[in-house]
């Protein structure tokens, strides 16, 4: 089944969205409020208007809670595609920054303080453009 949104209408699809949050480049206790999506996967939390609105660090916080999920950033005019071999192709004028916290050793979301920074040790950002992909199984980015 084809199931697909735009801006908060791709945010709800996973079971955890981004209901909403601070932006900035920063990772901050208490910076970002999750809410229940749609529930259709667990694998993935999205924002949106990404680097245009400067979330990445709402996106981070929001890993910080659920690090079993791998962040996606979709930028404007720019689509995420995720095929039945759960891999995510790239189209559009933007990019997609793929967050994942798989590898996270260390973060002090429990012990930070709402308003205070989170150090958060381990996490592995990619930029994606038109032609590249990433693999939600096996966690590896790719280009064509």
């Amino acid at each position: 089944m084809t199931v697909g949104g735009t801006s908060a209408g791709a945010s709800i699809l996973s079971e955890h969205m981004i209901a909403f949050g601070d932006d900035g480049s920063s990772a901050i206790a208490g910076s970002v409020r999750l809410a229940p999506g749609l529930g259709l996967t667990h694998r993935f939390i999205i924002d949106q208007h990404f680097r245009q609105r400067d979330r990445l660090g709402r996106l981070i916080t929001a890993l910080a809670y659920n690090p079993f999920a791998v962040g996606i950033g979709l930028d404007e005019d720019t689509a995420a595609f995720i095929g039945p071999d759960e891999t995510l192709e790239v189209e559009g004028s933007g990019g997609v920054t793929v967050v994942d916290a798989a590898k996270v050793t260390f973060s002090s979301v429990d012990s930070a303080a709402e308003g205070q920074p989170i150090c958060i040790l381990g996490l592995v950002v990619h930029l994606l453009t038109t032609g590249a992909t990433f693999n939600l199984h096996t966690r590896s980015a790719s280009t064509s």
